[in-house]
């Protein structure tokens, strides 16, 4: 308080400057010049609130700045300091619009983003599927960490490395308001964490909008995300389509809606809005001239989206640079929190004054390494330590140790490499690489029971590829089985033609991260059962449904690693393999204690 005096005379000083700074009527406000597309507009000298003038109200928020600095910063204010911080941040997700909003009658978000920043060049995450794109919005971080798979049905851990802005809006105001309202109900059940006390809702498009609406009239969340579904389902038609087009224009009156709401409210004043799909899609006409549309590949139509953002600080322009990750970064930024330093996202050009779009910063996650290539070569026979001494060897059918070759040592099947393979370290000796090829085997189960062990380093994780199989793995109900990795999970998929069968087996944290994996599949058909066993843990088992019991696993394709049968999906396993073991039999707990012994024994002691 000592300095009292002399800050009252400098907003005095200010405030006459301010007031002189005013044109008389005749000379009308303050002009913004309108720029290029590609600049930004910029602040005429005193107008504080960016409305284009100079007037009472740049005056009153002058005089708060001036008198009470920490609780009224000004906009613009940049530092990590001063920075102006938002009360608000609304995410409206629109899945599936790519950059058509371009292309749509959109009023509402032309309206809306008028004097916000925008770009209709921005780039999704690929594989361009909702699950990883709306992960690395939420999370701020590629789908390769984050790891989260479409069909998941477990919450995403709340002791992640990557934690969703929700928890780290939460952790930092453990007594705000969240809210999360969504068509796709994974998002809630599954993309964010539980226990964070966020208001959920889901339901269809025009549904949730009616329940936002009577949301926000008594509630003022400080963040809230909202995902619209509809032009998702009407990409089936062909994205770009005439029914795609007016699907998104629908979209766009919920839009309106929600914003005047807020406007209504007052909580507009000071809400930073964003609005961004996950992923586009395709137009495609098939023979018969019907025209469809898909999503998941690495085209542009499928890669390209919209970003749009707008608050009382965000600059008018054309937005730099962007992607998914970049959005999380947005929020936080807005909310005035620092983004975890596991986040690999940052904010773009032309979103705030002066905060310029740096390189993204480049996360490195700790290398812990259950198992790992020590330069042991595969035990030789006779050394009283080969896999044959630990396992009957009148139950293994085809054994590939993969040093050097793809050779069966067992001698019973012609074994065929496909693509490109490449021999790296392995867990003993040697080990193949599959990103760009696979191993053909002639092995065909029929009705019998038989098992599959094998050593696993995953890279990356991209879609569901097949880690191994023998059917055509378009689709689940195709005939034949696949084993696919989906990130935090692996799918076991048995089809007959018109049925099929679908179960998840869990995996450790962040496999990809952890080196080597030992992974061992059990089809027992006496029991009826599947199961895997990850890390030689026990058995997790599920029942073969009564009506597929009988099915056959043969196809005519044999057994293939690294792709499904025909070698010929079109995402490959991005993984090396080792130490490659089918049995005729379906392997008993003891047999995995044996294996376990076989790996580790020696090397753990």
């Amino acid at each position: 308080m000592k300095n009292r005096p002399l800050r009252t005379a400098v907003t005095v000083f200010l405030v006459l400057v301010m007031i002189l700074n005013v044109s008389l009527p005749a000379f009308g406000t303050v002009e913004t010049p309108e720029l290029s597309t590609d600049s930004v507009t910029l602040l005429s000298p005193g107008d504080l609130n960016a409305d284009g003038k100079v007037d009472l109200s740049d005056v009153v928020m002058l005089l708060r700045h001036v008198l009470f600095p920490e609780l009224y910063p000004l906009p613009g204010s940049n530092t990590a300091e001063d920075r102006y911080v938002y009360k608000h941040v609304v995410i409206l997700g629109v899945d599936g619009g790519g950059a058509f909003f371009e292309q749509a009658d959109t009023p509402n978000l032309d309206r809306i983003f008028e004097n916000g920043s925008v770009t209709y060049e921005a780039q999704c995450m690929y594989p361009s599927i909702s699950a990883q794109c709306w992960g690395s919005m939420l999370h701020g971080v590629l789908p390769d960490y984050h790891g989260l798979p479409n069909g998941s049905d477990a919450p995403y851990p709340s002791d992640s490395i990557f934690p969703s802005i929700f928890r780290v809006v939460r952790e930092a105001d453990p007594s705000c308001s969240l809210a999360s309202f969504n068509n796709w109900t994974e998002i809630n059940r599954t993309i964010l964490e539980d226990g964070l006390g966020i208001y959920m809702d889901s339901g269809s498009d025009g549904v949730e909008t009616d329940k936002i609406v009577a949301y926000l009239e008594y509630n003022q969340p400080k963040l809230m995300f909202v995902q619209f579904d509809s032009p998702d389902v009407a990409g089936a038609k062909g994205w770009g389509s005439q029914y795609y087009l007016d699907t998104m224009h629908t979209v766009d009156s919920y839009i309106g809606r929600i914003y005047d709401k807020m406007v209504e409210t007052g909580m507009m004043e000071d809400t930073l809005l964003i609005v961004a799909p996950d992923h586009g899609g395709t137009y495609l006409v098939q023979p018969d001239g019907t025209v469809t549309g898909g999503h998941g590949g690495k085209s542009p139509s499928e890669m390209t989206i919209m970003i749009a953002v707008t608050g009382k600080t965000v600059l008018k322009g054309r937005m730099g640079e962007a992607d998914t990750r970049d959005i999380a970064s947005i929020v936080l930024y807005a909310l005035g929190l620092d983004q975890p330093d596991t986040y690999t996202g940052r904010i773009p050009d032309g979103v705030f004054p002066g905060v310029e779009g740096m390189e993204r910063p480049v996360y490195t996650p700790p290398h812990v390494i259950r198992y790992a290539h020590e330069g042991e070569p595969t035990p030789a026979d006779g050394s009283g330590k080969t896999l044959f001494d630990y396992v009957d060897r009148n139950s293994v059918a085809m054994y590939m140790p993969l040093d050097g070759n793809v050779h069966d040592a067992v001698g019973t099947y012609t074994v065929s490499p496909a693509g490109s393979l490449s021999f790296t370290d392995g867990y003993y000796g040697q080990g193949v690489s599959v990103a760009e090829g696979s191993i053909m085997t002639g092995f065909s189960p029929g009705t019998s029971s038989f098992s599959v062990s094998c050593w696993i380093n995953i890279t990356i994780y991209d879609s569901d590829p097949s880690i191994f199989g023998n059917k055509l793995w378009t689709s689940g109900y195709n005939r034949g089985f696949v084993v696919a990795y989906r990130g935090k999970d692996i799918k076991f998929n048995l089809g007959d033609g018109s049925r099929r069968m679908d179960v998840s087996f869990d995996l450790p944290s962040d496999p990809f991260k952890n080196g080597w994996m030992p992974l061992i599949f059990v089809v027992d058909r006496e029991a009826g059962t599947v199961g895997m066993s990850v890390d030689f843990g026990a058995l997790q088992v599920y029942e073969i449904p009564d009506e597929m019991k009988n099915v056959s696993f043969s196809t005519p394709y044999g057994m293939n690693f690294g792709q499904d049968g025909t070698g010929v999906y079109p995402v490959q396993m991005p993984a090396s393999l080792d130490e490659l073991v089918i049995y005729s039999r379906a392997l008993t707990s003891a047999d995995i204690a044996g294996l376990k012994a076989y790996y580790q024994g020696d090397r753990a002691n």
